[in-house]
């Protein structure tokens, strides 16, 4: 048939390895059906009808039989059955395919071509109808390019697709891994947060993705921001992302965390020079050396999220990235009737995506419900509007406070450190538990509860 043309030229194809594929097939079907299957989803990998027919008849036939019992006649007789034989050129053609007699050892390359020309394809006819829907009125442009990246991204995690690994490749990296924990290597056990936390979720581990909740005004930010800190201070790149408050409001914070200065001292004026000299100006000038980058854009959603990511990671490594917080997210790719709940599965399912696409550990922060605030510790089924995100964590935090404690406020007035438990209360790969930390609200900073000297509680 005449190849189909976009402008004047035809449309990517590689009708050799397509015929080489079914040859394969119909010659040695019990050693490559359930291979080729599994490479190519579906008949519309193949570039023209006929091979599509074919490919077809094999799924169907495969369906109903052990490979084995697959060969050309059998394929012949359904194709005769269901009225199709003659659509494909008839016996003749079948026939001429399986005298293709590639070389079998050569299925993969095969299989690749072919699969590589769909692709292509499928990309062609993407863009095609994007170029299309941009000549017609967009009532949400941000939501028309959301729809776009998706649909893009639909084509390129179909080249995602992995094979099953033996054991025996698996067992050296498998070696080498539990050498580098042994040895505390970082890669290995996670990037530190630089609390006792570590001790029970081993760092943050790439790939990973670690939910921070609590109800407001406990210190879930501050928590954050000090992790994040940590982090860089490690030579690890962050990203954090505040949709809460602005890059200013979030660097003045990590400002006089770090200085360990309470910023109502800077706004009454109560601080001397040689303070200013001698303490804020070196800790900003610590800060500003760390590789920690702050956006402020708010309801973003998670394929933006990941398009900033990497237009950052372009320039600069990416190790860890910081979300505050979930429910200040906007959600795409749900129908418009969606409730919250399933707009927030949609989010945590996107945020984990994002982690395992780009290799680095996602700490994403989000809100307990109401019923946290009636007495006790709080649970895993108190995360505010979806048990998704339970589902998709790899760890779960939980912060609390006990309530009769003084309730932190924005500037901070505690005389002396406050008493905060993080409740690990999922831990995918390791134990369960309460780490204690000291919650210094008037410099909007956490202290291990074990470790927490004399400099680090206000005097006043």
């Amino acid at each position: 048939m005449p190849a189909p043309l976009f402008g004047d030229k035809p449309l990517p194809q590689a009708l050799d390895c397509e015929r080489a594929v079914l040859s394969c097939v119909l010659g040695e079907a019990e050693h490559t059906i359930d291979l080729v299957i599994h490479r190519l989803p579906d008949e519309s990998c193949f570039y023209t009808a006929e091979h599509r027919l074919i490919y077809k008849a094999f799924r169907a036939m495969r369906d109903m039989l052990e490979p084995r019992e697959i060969d050309f006649v059998v394929i012949s007789d359904y194709l005769d059955r269901q009225g199709l034989l003659s659509k494909i050129g008839g016996a003749e053609y079948l026939s001429y395919l399986l005298n293709v007699v590639p070389i079998a050892s050569n299925l993969e390359t095969y299989l690749d071509a072919a699969y590589e020309a769909w692709v292509l394809r499928r990309l062609i006819s993407e863009c095609t109808k994007i170029s299309r829907s941009c000549f017609e009125p967009q009532e949400d442009i941000v939501g028309f390019m959301n729809d776009v990246e998706s649909r893009i991204q639909d084509v390129s995690a179909a080249r995602t697709d992995k094979p099953a690994v033996p054991m025996n490749e698996l067992m050296h990296d498998a070696v080498e891994h539990l050498e580098q924990l042994t040895k505390g290597s970082s890669d290995a056990r996670g990037y530190p947060t630089g609390y006792d936390l570590d001790f029970k979720i081993n760092g943050l581990r790439r790939g990973e993705l670690i939910v921070l909740a609590a109800r407001p005004s406990i210190g879930k930010t501050a928590l954050a921001m000090n992790i994040a800190r940590n982090v860089a201070g490690d030579g690890k790149g962050v990203i954090f992302f505040s949709l809460e408050m602005g890059a200013a409001q979030v660097a003045v914070r990590m400002l006089c965390s770090e200085a360990r200065v309470n910023i109502r001292d800077i706004r009454d004026g109560r601080l001397t020079n040689a303070q200013w000299a001698g303490t804020i100006m070196d800790a900003g000038d610590r800060l500003s050396k760390l590789p920690i980058f702050i956006d402020e854009t708010p309801q973003l959603s998670a394929i933006e999220m990941r398009q900033k990511a990497r237009r950052i990671a372009q320039d600069h490594e990416v190790n860890c990235i910081v979300i505050d917080y979930l429910q200040l997210m906007r959600a795409t790719g749900v129908s418009r009737n969606a409730n919250r709940e399933q707009e927030v599965s949609k989010l945590s399912s996107d945020i984990k995506a994002m982690a395992k696409d780009m290799d680095v550990p996602v700490l994403l922060l989000a809100q307990l419900n109401r019923q946290a605030e009636q007495g006790g510790r709080p649970k895993l089924s108190q995360l505010r509007e979806s048990g998704a995100i339970e589902q998709d964590a790899d760890v779960v935090m939980l912060l609390h406070r006990d309530r009769d404690q003084a309730i932190e406020h924005e500037d901070g007035d505690e005389p002396t450190g406050l008493e905060s438990e993080v409740i690990i209360a999922k831990n995918r790969n390791g134990e369960t538990g309460i780490v204690k930390l000291m919650f210094i609200g008037q410099y909007t900073r956490f202290e291990n509860a074990t470790r927490i000297a004399d400099e680090d509680v206000p005097l006043d």
